[in-house]
């Protein structure tokens, strides 16, 4: 997947929300199938978590300082730190 990274980086980028959207949804879609299910399980656990924030405070800006640096990261910085 180290071949998406920047995919996914540029998409972030767009600057129009909905031309944005569409496209990390495309992405996503186009992700192998075990990656996809993954994902869509890790995003359902960290909703579920969001839907309690009131009283566990892991609001999704909180969430995404604690999960992005782990699945975001290029396949140099997984490598450099095996």
């Amino acid at each position: 997947l180290s071949d998406k990274y920047n995919d996914f980086i540029e998409a972030n980028r767009i600057e129009d929300a909905s031309e944005r959207m569409r496209t990390l949804q495309k992405l996503i879609r186009d992700l192998p199938g075990h990656y996809y299910e993954t994902l869509k399980f890790l995003m359902d656990h960290l909703k579920t978590i969001t839907d309690h924030s009131e009283k566990n405070k892991m609001e999704p800006r909180n969430l995404a300082l604690v999960f992005g640096p782990m699945l975001v990261r290029t396949f140099e910085d997984n490598m450099s730190n095996m």
